[in-house]
């Protein structure tokens, strides 16, 4: 009997270059997933980010560890990225990671509530609906 494992990597690399041309801040992240995690790791898409707030709801993943890329994909108005550490609005309230203009971007580790109280990641559209694309790939756990 043959055992078939799968990895996902996904890395990128990001450059701040000054008018003169000299590059001023180079950032190359990667992350690589484990092959225990990858049958159920994966989640990509376009999402509508509404103005009350609206989860990209993880039900499969691991609740306290995964690695995010988010980009504001409209042109008009910025977006926040929450993690969410209380399912259903409860207290503590979503802890805000990053606010993303038209264009931006967001790519890292986020830790959610490590105890399973809550599994998403939030994001909220500052005055009318706007459109997200996202990668979300599970993590092993702490």
């Amino acid at each position: 009997m043959a055992t078939q494992s799968t990895t996902v990597t996904v890395s990128g690399s990001f450059s701040l270059v000054d008018a003169d041309g000299v590059t001023v801040f180079t950032y190359s992240p990667s992350f690589t997933s484990a092959s225990n995690t990858t049958s159920h790791c994966l989640y990509t898409g376009e999402h509508l980010a509404q103005t009350g707030g609206s989860e990209l709801a993880l039900a499969d993943v691991n609740d306290d560890r995964l690695f995010v890329f988010i980009k504001n994909v409209d042109t008009d108005y910025a977006v926040e990225v929450e993690a969410s550490l209380s399912e259903g609005g409860g207290s503590p309230s979503a802890l805000e990671c990053a606010d993303l203009k038209p264009g931006e971007f967001f790519f890292a580790p986020m830790e959610l509530n490590g105890d399973g109280a809550g599994d998403s990641v939030k994001v909220t559209a500052a005055t009318a609906d706007q459109k997200v694309q996202y990668l979300i790939c599970d993590a092993l756990d702490n």
